[in-house]
Parts: C-alpha cells; structure tokens; sequence
C-alpha cells in the first residue's frame, strides 16, 4: 500500500491566502502568497497585480515597478485603474518624478469619474511641492465627488500651501462636515486660527492633534474630551503630562502662573527628561509642587490633562509671557574661563540655520511636518561686516558647514558651541552670555526668552502658530523680530531687512 502525499496548495488556494493575508496587512505573506501563484501561472494578471500591490506596501518600490510596468490588464478597466494608481505612486517614490506624473495623468483621463485618480493625482504634485497645480485637478474634483473627505482635504491644504489661506480655511470645514473626525483638517484649521490670533477656535481644534490622538491610544472614530477647569481650584490636584517636543513642553509652561492663581496643586510629568533641571527651578518659583518621573503614576483622583490642553483647560485667550530663568552663575563662569571669547567685550550672536527636516514632506496620512532653513552662506553674509562674535548653536551641523563659517569668519570670531544641547542647565548658562539669536526657531528661542532676551528669527511660509501670519514681532515672543519667508520659498525681502536692523543694531568692522 504507498503512502499518500499532501496535496500542493492550487492556484486558487494561494490567491485565496494571499487575500486573506492582505486583510489582515500581513504584507510579507501577502507577497509570498502571490508569488507562489504567480510561478503556477506566470499570465495570471491578478496573482501580478496583488503582489505588485503587496510590495508597495512592504516599501519595496523599485519591486513594485519591476512588477507593474507593462501587465497586460486586459479588458478590466478597474483593475487598470488600480494598476495605474499603484504604479504612479510607486514610480514617484523610486525618483521617477516624470513617468510618475504620465502615468497618474493617463488614469485621470481614462477614468474622469473615478474620485481614486483625482485624489492620487493631486497628491502626486502636492509631494512635488506643486500645489498650484494640483489645485488645478483639485477644484473640479470636489465639485464632482462633494462627498468626499480626503479630496477636500487636500483641496485645503493645496490653498493653504498657495497663501489662499480663506479657500483653505472653507475646504477644511468643508471636510469636517463630510467626516466630523478628520483629525487632518482639525490639525490644519487649528494653525491657521491660532495663526491669526482666533485663539477660542484654534484651542478648539488644537484638541485634535495627532500626537494627543495617539497618546491616549484612541480608535479611528475619536472625539478628545478636554476638560474645563473652575475658577476655584483649591484642593484640586492637576497632574500636567508633557508632550511634544522640547520647545513645545516650554511654549505652554506659560500657562502655569494662571493655573496656580486658581489655588490648584500642580503635579508635572515631563516627556522629555533633559527639561528636568528647569522644571526645578520652576518649582523653586512655586509654579509647580511635585515632579513626578516619566515613567509613574500620577496619585489617584488627580485630574489629568496633557500639557497642550491647558489653555483650552483654562478657557485662555490671552498671550502670557513665557516663564522666566536666572542661569547658574558657576556654569555662566566657567563657560568664560573655558572659551575666553564669551567674557571678552563684543556682542554676540547666537546663530542657527535649519530645524526639523531638510524638506518639507507629507506622510501616508497627510500629515506635513513643517522644516525650516535658511541659507547658511545668507546669514554668513549678513553677520561677516558686523563687528560681532558668533556663537554656532546649530543641532548637528555638517563637519564642512563648520569649517566653512571658521573661514569664512576666522576662527578668532566664532565658536562651535554646536554639541552643547544636552545639558539645559549649560545651554541656558552658555546663552545668558550671548546679546541675541540669529536664524530659525528652535528650543533656543524658548530658553532666550526665559532670560528675557530676544533675537531675529526668519519663519518659513507657512509660519508655525506661534509666529502668526503677520506682524513683527508675535505677541508670544515679544523680544524677537521676525523676518517672514516669501510665498514662493524665497527670503530676499526678509533678509534684506535684516541686514538694515543689524546694522543698526551692531557697529561695523574697523
């Protein structure tokens, strides 16, 4: 009697696995599956199809297009549409801009009613950083799907990315009335109202951001609950948990003195421990009672609120100041003895030029993460004539950019002061010695403006909310002047204004 032998899987049952492994995005197995498929049936348009799909999503790009590029789709016209879709996105993320931009077009028109190849379209020159024309597939697009969300969306934030700042504001709300839960459209219509000053609305929406979304672990269908907090506080304890970045944890301390005037007992959990030092201090002020470590508890039955949430909390439309610092004498010392150029009598000025990333990007969601930078030789020219020192206090600047500033300036004017972030105590020392700031925003700005000193900070277009869309200077950084990027990217008025204050401002080279 022989023995029996497993029966290999068919051709439909690894199509049926690769399905089933999609749904469950277990893409790595999608695309064994479907390969598997595709070596009994080399033709099958469908086994190629959904493995090309497959390693899209695995972020196998170059795989993506090698598989795609010239499937015979027959005559099913949705799965051309869909084959067109993925390849576009997967050619524009190998680099090839071009045929990236033939093959989106080609779907758009061979399929006008399909809201997919508008939407791919329009995103394919929002991340080539054309809003002007994506606007162009934008505008009849959401005339002829008005339901839909994502199309809306990205009609504002196109006009947000043009100056059409009223366009964006009405294709945001429009969006929220189609998915009253885009956390997209609240994030960006919270700028722009606190962008001009709408402080009400803007803390409103501000309660949508991502990162609250994601640290209370909240499903797709979320609605943030903040809660209001009385006039009397006494005998509340409010256990504060930071968030966001650096910067971000100083910007709203600011509200700490209104919270206190409330007679609460104030309790703060930092997300980042390097502010731990400062938050000392501050408790020394009595504008904080306990500190708890990152990683505790808070006591039972405090009322727990993130820390971007404490103007909404409070009901605020006010501008407080940021709260104030004394640096560390000793620490202020011996950075004089260590590096004599910080003691000798000449002004000196703080000088950064780029923050966050090196170009602005988007995500699979949509969400934009705002870069900032400023040509390093602009700023170098600016400063060359003035008879100032300069103190370098860029994050991890390129060996050759120091190297160049040293040559460009002489060694003897400046001072790479560029790994010295990590100590807050120290940097706050280091910056009581400087007279201003110079460049882009960063958590210097907010340390300057604790020791009630101030600089000239150049804001890209879009600015952050705390920047404002116009006026000089913000009402929450009233110690700095803002220089404003041009809509078309460029910063020549801005600088050349500049370059007129600090003149002013500093006498020039003997």
């Amino acid at each position: 009697m022989s023995a029996s032998h497993p029966t290999a899987p068919s051709l439909q049952d690894w199509m049926l696995r690769g399905e089933q492994h999609l749904d469950q995005q277990a893409f790595e197995d999608a695309a064994h599956a479907y390969h598997q498929a595709l070596l009994l049936a080399p033709e099958n348009r469908y086994a190629r199809f959904w493995l090309g799909e497959s390693l899209f999503h695995l972020g196998r790009y170059a795989d993506t297009v090698a598989v795609l590029t010239d499937l015979d789709v027959g005559n099913d016209t949705a799965l051309a549409l869909e084959c067109a879709l993925t390849l576009g996105r997967a050619l524009q993320r190998t680099g090839s801009a071009a045929l990236a931009e033939v093959t989106l077009l080609q779907a758009f028109v061979a399929h006008p009613h399909s809201e997919a190849a508008a939407y791919n379209l329009a995103v394919f020159y929002e991340q080539e950083n054309q809003p002007a024309q994506a606007l162009q597939f934008l505008e009849p697009s959401v005339q002829r799907f008005p339901q839909s969300a994502r199309l809306h969306y990205n009609l504002g934030a196109n006009c947000a990315a043009c100056g059409l700042t009223e366009a964006a504001v009405q294709a945001f709300e429009q969006t929220l009335r189609i998915d009253p839960v885009h956390l997209q459209a609240h994030q960006n219509l919270a700028l722009i109202h606190l962008r001009q000053g709408q402080l009400q609305t803007g803390w409103m929406h501000y309660a949508w951001r991502f990162n609250r979304h994601q640290m209370e672990g909240a499903p797709a269908q979320w609605t943030p609950r903040t809660p209001q907090l009385p006039a009397d506080l006494t005998g509340v304890t409010v256990a504060l948990r930071g968030e966001q970045g650096l910067g971000d944890e100083m910007f709203f301390l600011r509200y700490l003195p209104q919270l206190k005037a409330r007679r609460a007992t104030v309790v703060y959990q930092p997300c980042n421990t390097k502010l731990l030092p400062l938050l000392a201090l501050w408790q020394v002020q009595g504008l904080i009672d306990y500190v708890l470590a990152p990683d505790s508890q808070a006591e039972e039955g405090a009322l727990a609120l993130l820390i971007g949430d404490l103007p909404l909390a409070l009901g605020a439309l006010d501008y407080p100041p940021s709260l104030r610092l004394t640096a560390n004498q000793a620490a202020v010392q011996s950075w004089r003895q260590r590096y004599p150029l910080l003691a000798r009598e000449r002004p000196r000025v703080g000088l950064t030029w780029r923050a966050g990333m090196a170009q602005p990007q988007a995500d699979a969601r949509g969400n934009r993460w705002l870069s900032k930078e400023v040509s390093l030789p602009a700023l170098i020219a600016l400063l060359e004539p003035l008879d100032v020192d300069v103190v370098i206090l860029q994050r991890k600047p390129a060996p050759d950019e120091l190297a160049w500033v040293q040559a460009q300036l002489g060694p003897k004017r400046c001072l790479d002061a560029s790994g010295f972030d990590h100590d807050l105590t120290e940097l706050l020392a280091l910056l009581s010695t400087l007279d201003s700031l110079l460049g882009v925003s960063n958590t210097n700005v907010h340390l300057m403006a604790a020791l009630g000193k101030g600089g000239d900070i150049l804001v890209p277009s879009p600015a952050e909310f705390r920047w404002q869309d116009t006026g000089n200077p913000s009402p929450w950084f009233t110690g700095f002047q803002v220089g404003r990027q041009q809509q078309n990217g460029g910063w020549d008025g801005a600088l050349d204004l500049l370059q007129t204050t600090l003149a002013k401002r500093y006498p020039a080279r003997p």
